[in-house]
């Protein structure tokens, strides 16, 4: 009876251990779809596979939905952002009186990320009331965001996108005449993604 008695427990406890093993795959596979979902769904801009009448050249076309996380991503990702307009003013703001055309937070900028952020907001929807704190910062800097807001120019229309790299030390000039690749390695330089958004007639 005790044999009988032993081998019951054994065998519950046999069972109980692959239960719980099943369960932990379970778990453990669940766990890294849902971890490979919400990686895709973070940066599902990035891997996005251009189709459309152009994706032979590299390029696609966009909207507004595609381009605002893209003025998001700048200043946390190294993007610099170039714009084409072909109707109404071709510059986004000016800067000291001089027409911008493109967004680069890493020299048009100064200062925390919070004022990169307010920055990327008075550019995309406007200011509001130009003598806030807030926008004071940017006035003081000669930086003038008082004009329509960029969302409103490329809400509901088409842009075509292209990409491109290039190494920030190539936009230095040296005072001495030298080549940039005797003076900088490769290995050294840093690369600046480019995004150009051209309006399409």
């Amino acid at each position: 009876m005790e044999n009988v008695t032993d081998a019951l427990q054994l065998a519950f406890a046999v069972l109980v251990f692959v239960v719980a093993l099943s369960i932990s795959i379970n778990a453990f596979g669940q766990a890294r779809a849902t971890s490979g979902q919400i990686l895709d769904m973070h940066d599902r801009e990035l891997d996005m596979t251009y189709v459309n009448e152009e994706s032979s050249s590299g390029l696609r076309i966009v909207r507004a939905e595609s381009i605002v996380p893209t003025i998001y991503r700048a200043y946390k990702e190294n993007y610099k952002i170039v714009f084409i307009f072909h109707s109404g003013d071709n510059f986004i703001y000016k800067k000291n009186n001089t027409e911008i055309h493109c967004i680069d937070l890493e020299k048009d900028v100064m200062g925390s990320d919070e004022q990169k952020e307010r920055f990327i907001m008075y550019l995309l929807y406007g200011v509001k009331n130009p003598n806030e704190q807030g926008y004071k910062v940017f006035k003081d800097a000669g930086i003038d965001l008082n004009f329509e807001p960029l969302y409103d120019r490329i809400k509901g229309e088409d842009f075509i996108e292209s990409l491109g790299v290039y190494y920030q030390d190539e936009l230095d000039t040296l005072s001495d005449g030298r080549n940039l690749d005797n003076v900088v390695p490769e290995a050294n330089r840093l690369k600046k993604k480019v995004v150009t958004y051209e309006e399409k007639d």
